[in-house]
């Protein structure tokens, strides 16, 4: 048989294809760690031989340009590793230009033959001791290498082998959900079998009394009993069977258990892989942006030998890539500015991998820059419309970080080719929320920025809790379920008109899961209300739904590319009985729930409030301590209304009856003492009770609370609310 030899040659490019791809990485990474720090013998042994072994492949196949190369390249890295050449910075940068232009060949992208030959002259001459010509226009980037499509079987064929492992869990589901109802069935034969057991005396003495029955009645009176008799023995047979059945069904179930385990463990095991494939080539392009940027930047890697599926490696490649571009971007100094502040003029970048749990781990990116520019956040988000200024200036620098996360939102003065769009960090929250994760943010101004993305180890399950509202089957994932309450209908209170829930101290707005799915069923609040406690992007809300089912493992279906994104929804999943339910996606959850309206059940638990008559009014400035005083003195069965500041309580006490003022002291336009002072002077108002709640606690304030005529002075570190209920009570 003659030799094919256009089939070798195809054969041994795709090996060879392969192998470069391979061996690229591994010096491009190696080669990007050399220009911020010491390299190690070993290190240039390493590179040395990758050198040498990219040679011979090259030479394999032909590939004259990339060998003659690799074999000057070659020839410097030999020089340094025999100890007659010192690695300066000059000659790093020269390696990193053959790099590029051997990729860019290994690419298939021409190279003028010219500037082939002086780089392979300069890295001969480098190699003999000469001074370094670097070459004055850089190389072009050859388009990022990609992740290698095969684990040991091409992967479409391993996700395909995924698919049909997550089809025969759910037929385990199906089958134990058989086993469960065939067991229930065979109970059933045990009350008949208990009576026949009792009765048994009495069909004895009836066939003995045929005899004394009329002669025209004992034929049908036998034919009675035959038929008894017949029935109990198929009744016996039907037991039989069904006790055969269910056994057969539970051994099937546990076979199919053992199965499903098997095979989907070990598909897993196939498709984890080592963190470090999530990171190769990174190292290489955080070192050109930095270059691009005029920066110089050690990026340092742990924890890359961590075991995670695949398919999350895949999805966390871009976010991965925008958060280091970012970093080097918009967070590390330039090596003179870090000097002037005290720093190193190296910045470090670290980027790490840790397991939280069996199931969960954290990609952790950090750097030791600028941290967020915090004001200019608020400024950009009030330029664009997202937040006034009164709730700019209100804002938090923990909840103002979170505005990096807003599409369209950028602190960068000018658009860039590495950033300044305001797309990269929303790019990167709906990528880690579409796999199931979270993110946290940590920031400190002149110490840096720490990005905690917290991941599950494998996509395929996961576990939900199951709940029913309406009739309507949904699975909500646990990650985002903090707790599951069911309370008394009076928790739920009308707090700045909007039903809420206090729970350890902090006032959670509540919604019912109908008004947020719009599914136009309305509970009300009567009895005991069935709550979920959700964080999502580190806010807490609560849904109200009809009943909850309990929790356990999921296998997640995906909606197909008909419906790949569809708001509010995350995927979907069969139950055992063969029910398909969606998966409810909790981040689109708040965003709905924040664009529903309040909800009926929240009126029908205010009405639900037996006292009425009372009147008091809350002036206080601080959010949180006014939903606090709300929440209590409205479980007591008062009537409640609230002001922001003195002048506005004021102005309310002006235009309706009160039956009792509580009050802060220090509170912007009119203050405690003011206010009590101008009731006191007022002629329709002097005799309301003012009950004063501040932290200002010296003898001197009592006095002056006492002189602005305040019924009562309670002090916040002191406070009880037994204490002030029971002033209310005696005031009113």
């Amino acid at each position: 048989m003659s030799l094919d030899r256009e089939t070798l040659r195809q054969h041994l490019m795709a090996s060879f294809r392969v192998e470069a791809d391979e061996r690229l990485g591994v010096l491009a990474d190696g080669l990007a760690n050399w220009r911020e720090a010491t390299a190690s013998d070993a290190s240039i042994e390493s590179l040395f031989r990758e050198v040498h072994s990219l040679k011979g492949a090259a030479r394999a196949v032909g590939l004259a340009q990339i060998a003659q190369l690799c074999h000057a390249w070659e020839s410097l890295l030999g020089a340094v590793r025999a100890g007659t050449l010192e690695l300066t910075p000059e000659r790093v940068e020269l390696c990193r230009y053959a790099l590029r232009v051997v990729q860019q060949l290994h690419t298939g992208q021409a190279a003028e033959v010219h500037e082939q030959q002086r780089l392979i002259d300069d890295l001969e001459a480098a190699a003999c001791g000469a001074p370094v010509n670097l070459p004055e226009r850089p190389a072009p980037l050859p388009p990022a290498p990609q992740e290698p499509g095969t684990v040991r079987v091409a992967t479409r064929r391993l996700d395909a082998l995924l698919f049909q492992s997550e089809t025969l869990l759910q037929h385990k589901l199906e089958a134990q959900a058989h086993a469960r109802r065939l067991g229930e069935h065979v109970l059933t034969f045990d009350p008949q079998r208990g009576r026949r057991l009792l009765a048994g005396g009495s069909l004895k003495r009836l066939r003995e009394s045929v005899q004394a029955l009329p002669e025209a009645n004992r034929d049908a009176f036998r034919a009675l009993l035959d038929y008894l008799d017949w029935s109990q023995a198929q009744m016996d047979r039907l037991h039989f069977a069904a006790s055969h059945l269910e056994k057969a069904g539970k051994h099937l179930a546990q076979g199919l258990a053992q199965l499903s385990e098997t095979l989907a463990g070990e598909l897993q095991s196939a498709l984890l892989l080592a963190g470090s494939s999530l990171l190769e080539g990174l190292p290489a392009m955080v070192q050109d942006l930095a270059s691009q940027a005029g920066k110089r930047v050690a990026l340092q890697v742990r924890g890359a030998s961590l075991q995670v599926d695949k398919r999350i490696l895949d999805e966390l490649r871009t976010p991965l890539t925008h958060l280091l571009r970012n970093a080097v971007d918009h967070g590390l100094e330039t090596s003179g500015q870090r000097a002037a502040g005290g720093k190193s003029e190296v910045g470090q970048l670290q980027v790490e991998l840790l397991q939280e749990s069996a199931d969960r781990f954290e990609l952790r990116v950090r750097d030791d820059g600028r941290g967020l520019a915090i004001a200019q956040l608020k400024s950009k988000a009030v330029a664009a419309g997202l937040l006034t200024e009164e709730q700019a200036e209100a804002l938090a620098d923990a909840e103002a970080g979170k505005l990096i996360f807003a599409s369209g939102l950028s602190t960068s003065a000018l658009i860039t080719d590495l950033s300044g769009r305001g797309l990269g960090m929303a790019i990167v929250q709906e990528a880690v929320e579409r796999i199931g994760g979270r993110i946290e943010l940590e920031t400190s101004p002149g110490q840096g920025t720490c990005i905690h993305l917290h991941l599950p180890l494998s996509l395929s399950t996961f576990r939900a809790v199951i709940v029913r509202n309406a009739e309507r089957i949904f699975a909500v994932p646990a990650l985002a379920v903090e707790r599951c309450l069911r309370l008394p209908a009076g928790a739920v209170k009308n707090l700045e008109n909007r039903p809420s829930l206090v729970v350890q101290e902090q006032v959670l707005p509540v919604w019912s899961l109908a008004d947020v799915l719009g599914l136009g069923d309305q509970l009300r609040g009567e009895g005991h209300l069935t709550l979920l406690l959700l964080k999502v992007r580190g806010e807490r809300f609560v849904l109200l739904v009809e009943e909850l089912l309990g929790d356990q493992e999921i296998t997640v279906k995906s909606l197909g590319r008909q419906l790949l994104r569809v708001r509010n929804l995350l995927g979907a999943t069969v139950l055992g009985d063969g029910q398909l339910v969606p998966i409810l996606h909790p981040g689109d959850l708040y965003r709905s729930a924040l664009a529903a309206t309040a909800s009926v059940f929240a009126e029908t638990t205010q009405d639900s409030q037996a006292q009425r008559a009372q009147r008091l009014l809350i002036a206080e400035d601080s959010f949180t301590s006014r939903g606090l005083l709300k929440a209590i003195l409205e479980g007591a069965g008062y009537q409640v209304a609230t002001a922001n500041d003195g002048l506005e309580a004021w102005n309310a006490l002006k235009q309706g009856p009160f039956d009792l003022l509580v009050s802060d002291v220090e509170m912007p336009r009119m203050d405690g003492f003011s206010l009590t002072s101008r009731i006191r002077a007022d002629r329709e108002l002097a005799t309301l009770p003012v009950v004063l709640v501040t932290a200002l606690h010296s003898a001197e304030d009592r006095a002056r609370g006492l002189e602005a005529g305040a019924n009562a002075y309670l002090v916040k570190s002191g406070f009880e609310q037994d204490s002030l209920l029971d002033a209310i009570r005696r005031l009113i």
